[in-house]
């Protein structure tokens, strides 16, 4: 983030770098961002403008560790949408296999992460009916 903020007609520019651990609190499908540290670069770092930004770093952490929240269940409903068309996908790919699929329900179950990549394992719940008229080479 760029943040260029003015007190009493002085102006510094400052680059506030955020770092958290992505926690999925699975009963209200919501992801929160706890330990969070900031680090502040700044060419004005030194001096009055340096004193003051790194006193306001505990209030900025208090302030995003109770704003740092995404609400998921707009993902949960777009992976439901992507499962119902691969499953259409699938009923189209052979003659001889007719599938039924419902998905019910889908939710967002557990996360895993590593320094480049985060990913949001879900469970889905639903129905699948197979029915097989004829087997491949026959």
């Amino acid at each position: 983030m760029r943040e260029k903020k003015s007190w009493f007609g002085f102006g510094a520019e400052a680059n506030v770098f955020v770092w958290g651990k992505p926690v999925l609190d699975s009963a209200k499908q919501i992801l929160k961002l706890t330990d969070i540290t900031l680090d502040v670069d700044s060419e004005s770092a030194f001096g009055l403008l340096g004193a003051a930004a790194r006193a306001a770093i505990p209030y900025m952490k208090d302030a995003l560790e109770q704003s740092a929240v995404i609400d998921l269940k707009p993902f949960a409903e777009s992976a439901r949408k992507s499962i119902e068309a691969a499953i259409v996908d699938f009923q189209k790919q052979d003659e001889g296999v007719r599938a039924e699929a419902t998905v019910t329900g889908l939710r967002l179950a557990e996360i895993a992460y590593d320094s480049k990549t985060l990913r949001v394992i879900a469970e889905a719940e639903g129905t699948v009916k197979v029915a097989v008229s004829k087997l491949p080479g026959q």
